[in-house]
């Protein structure tokens, strides 16, 4: 009798020790396609400057201030070529940035060149003024896309005339994942 005891507990114990062996590779076998398919997503990261459209122009007198825009560098650059002639005068622009990629996208910085804010080549244009809406740290979802206000505007003051410059923005970003 305690021979076929101890055989039923061995039996049941291998019964046991079979449905786990069983279990764990039916949980492998999950994982591993999980893991597979995982490795085999693509993932793309792609942020760049889809549109840039004249938003307004303000005369200050008679002859309307020009502004030209164009996306280069890849998407990345926008070159703008502005000519204000009185006090007033302002253009601005909306810049459209798109995430293309499949990654979430922060807008580390928008990088101006030449820096009209330092105060050395502040003087070249002066009293011309140039903002930029504030996107630093901005995050973008795939697919979404965001406006950037580009400003330029002939403040009042004691020097007066026609007033022509270049001026390039650039975009930083990185993925958020």
């Amino acid at each position: 009798m305690f021979v076929k005891r101890m055989i039923r507990v061995r039996n049941s114990i291998i019964l046991v020790l079979s449905f786990c062996v069983v279990f764990l590779s039916v949980g492998f076998i999950v994982l591993s396609i999980h893991l597979k398919q995982k490795i085999e997503e693509e993932h793309s990261f792609d942020v760049s400057f889809v549109d840039i459209k004249k938003s307004s122009s303000i005369m200050g007198s008679t002859i309307e201030p020009l502004g030209n825009a164009e996306i280069t560098q890849q998407k990345k650059e926008i070159d703008f070529s502005f000519t204000l002639y009185s006090v007033h005068d302002e253009i601005i622009y909306l810049a459209t940035i798109q995430n293309n990629g499949s990654l979430p996208a922060e807008i580390v910085d928008i990088v101006e060149s030449p820096d009209y804010h330092n105060s050395r080549l502040e003087k070249l244009i002066s009293p011309v003024q140039i903002t930029l809406s504030d996107v630093k740290g901005k995050i973008i979802p795939p697919g979404e896309e965001l406006q950037l206000k580009i400003s330029v505007y002939y403040n009042p003051s004691s020097s007066t005339g026609k007033k022509s410059f270049d001026y390039k923005i650039a975009l930083i970003t990185k993925s958020r994942t």
